[in-house]
């Protein structure tokens, strides 16, 4: 057998002990077993710790590592709530006491015109660049360029 069907037996193994493969190439992983010592010797491994792995079983953990672990989610999801009400209060009171500074300096006819077309202009530039930093972390999400990298 060449050493490139060596190899590929090589590779299959792994699928061979699980029983994973079909019968075309069942019969390969068989015939090249049949004939080569070294991957006998790594086959009886293979099978070996699947023998042990098989006999595995996870300790239960006690009652009260699962009374904490729920007692830990629910402080988690209660926490979340409680942060996510309170940024939203906060943007609404940023947002509210914004519109009211900026009505109050726009109709105030003792501030300069200047003044006034600096302050929306600048408004204006962050909300662009708000808008455009948004806009490019949703489309780069759907056109991830790395998302084929397996690490």
């Amino acid at each position: 057998m060449a050493k490139n069907d060596h190899e590929r037996v090589r590779e299959l193994l792994s699928a061979y002990v699980d029983g994973e493969l079909g019968a075309d190439e069942r019969r390969t992983v068989e015939a090249h077993l049949a004939a080569c010592p070294e991957c006998q010797k790594e086959h009886e491994e293979m099978a070996r710790f699947e023998r042990v792995m098989g006999k595995m079983t996870f300790k239960s953990p006690p009652r009260e590592v699962w009374e904490l672990y729920w007692v830990s989610v629910y402080n988690r999801l209660e926490r979340g709530l409680g942060w996510i009400f309170l940024s939203l209060g906060a943007i609404v009171l940023i947002f509210y006491g914004g519109y009211k500074a900026l009505a109050g300096l726009l109709h105030n006819p003792a501030v300069p015109f200047i003044i006034k077309a600096g302050v929306l202009l600048a408004l204006a530039g962050g909300a662009i660049l708000l808008v455009s930093v948004l806009r490019e972390r949703l489309f780069v999400r759907k056109r991830e360029r790395y998302k084929e990298i397996e690490i």
